[in-house]
């Protein structure tokens, strides 16, 4: 049990060139309600003091106004260390929009289309075949009817999957040849004893694009391209088309075409040794990572709320990295993540710093998805998909607050944003529990929305 709750209120934050104040004045120019805003941290804090979390961090700007940003819990709930406005996270697919923006950068410099054929940039992906489960359920083989394209990677309709969205067979053959670029997710080994998890995992390629070569060549298509919409590791073979599109690797592409023109210099793949200490514990709730780590759940003991699956000081990020994985591998702060959101908000512009155009924005950011997919069993009603982010369509059917256009996008650790351009708004959460089963993302959208007040 946590012995208390530690509350910070972060009051300064840089979103544009010169420092924000977020209190009373920016809430009422903002059209927001300081008295609805202050709802936000109290009625999440629930999460916090029982035990369901480790800390939370959120955060609200409307307007070009930060008007919430709030900080509670703990980094390290074992040594009760506190969570701090500047502590660092793993964002796992949260660095999809940050792919797909790197993306858009090369579109508009004409070194990539979304029609292109992946097997241009990655060859091996030209003799890629379908898998057919038949109905005695053996299976069997087929040639794609037409080539996988860029588009297909970043909307999920490629036909790649991954280990958690595979069906039986094609998840057979992705741990049999560990194709997966990831800590924490695939390529672990995990035992519990007396409610303590023991831990190690390693990445089983020495590169992002040596990564999507074998996946390209070992495993097939779990459809065919642009048949379905299927969670997948295709925004990771993005990372690999970017490095060679762009002739440099993808952390480097990163970090001079987003990361330094937007200030966000907490924003990386490894962590730097002088920024170690601001890293967060993560945890896992034992009840929901089966969804995620398929056959680890029954090894683990039910009765806890959570448990440490990575340590902050002995943490793989610590280590150098080589394969930059554009799907999930960026770790940030929720300072950064702020500046990445307003930028788009802002139509691709931060400060002086235009990292793509209003028009890219908008192509980036809409509804990319037939109604023979969004219309199809499973899909959220109201819902449609964007370049590597999810699209309310439609609010009222999604029966959640928000508006239509709204895009988002959250990680396996529990992390969220959005960016709302008819309010004018952007959010982000962050904290640090894989499979979780509380509303917390929910509740906080619809605590955000309760305190518009214009």
């Amino acid at each position: 049990m946590l012995k208390g709750l530690i509350k910070f209120t972060f009051v300064v934050i840089t979103l544009v060139s010169t420092s924000l104040w977020s209190g009373p004045y920016e809430a009422e120019y903002a059209g927001m309600s300081q008295e609805r805003l202050d709802r936000i941290a109290p009625a999440l804090s629930k999460y916090v003091t029982t035990g369901r979390i480790p800390g939370l961090i959120t955060a609200v700007a409307r307007k070009g106004k930060v008007v919430h940003f709030e900080t509670q819990g703990f980094a390290d709930v074992e040594n009760s260390i506190p969570l701090k406005k500047d502590s660092l996270f793993r964002i796992y697919s949260m660095s999809k929009p940050i792919t797909g923006v790197a993306l858009m950068i090369l579109i508009e410099e004409g070194k990539v289309r979304l029609s292109d054929p992946v097997s241009l940039y990655i060859p091996e992906f030209a003799t890629t075949e379908v898998l057919v489960v038949n109905d005695d359920d053996s299976t069997s083989l087929e040639k794609i009817k037409r080539p996988m394209t860029i588009r297909d990677l970043a909307t999920h309709t490629s036909g790649i999957a991954y280990s958690f969205t595979a069906n039986e067979p094609l998840q057979k053959i992705y741990e049999e040849n560990k194709l997966s670029p990831y800590f924490f997710i695939d390529n672990i080994e995990a035992s519990a004893k007396d409610g303590t998890m023991v831990v190690s995992s390693q990445k089983a390629f020495a590169d992002i694009c040596s990564f999507s070569s074998a996946l390209a060549s070992k495993a097939p298509l779990m459809h065919q391209p642009g048949e379905k919409y299927t969670y997948s590791m295709g925004m990771d073979v993005l990372g690999c088309v970017i490095e060679r599109a762009s002739q440099q690797t993808f952390d480097v592409f990163l970090e001079e075409r987003i990361f330094t023109p937007l200030g966000m210099s907490d924003t990386f793949f490894n962590l730097p040794k002088n920024k170690a200490d601001r890293f967060t514990n993560l945890y896992v709730f034992p009840g929901g990572i089966g969804r995620l780590i398929p056959g680890m759940a029954n090894n683990l003991p039910k009765d806890k709320l959570m448990l440490l699956l990575d340590g902050r000081t002995t943490s793989p990020y610590l280590d150098p990295a080589t394969v930059f994985d554009g799907g999930s591998g960026l770790v940030s702060s929720t300072e950064d993540y702020l500046k990445f959101a307003q930028m788009l908000l802002n139509g691709g512009k931060l400060g002086d710093a235009r990292i793509i155009s209003r028009k890219s924005v908008e192509l980036f950011s809409r509804n990319h998805l037939g109604k023979e997919i969004t219309g199809g069993e499973g899909f959220p009603e109201g819902m449609g998909f964007g370049i590597t982010v999810g699209v309310t369509t439609d609010s009222g059917l999604t029966g959640q607050h928000g508006s239509d256009g709204t895009y988002y996008w959250g990680g396996a650790a529990s992390t969220i944003f959005w960016v709302d351009p008819k309010e004018e708004l952007v959010a982000v959460a962050m904290t640090q529990l894989m499979g979780s089963p509380w509303p917390l993302r929910t509740e906080f959208t619809t605590l955000v929305y309760q305190a518009i007040d214009d």
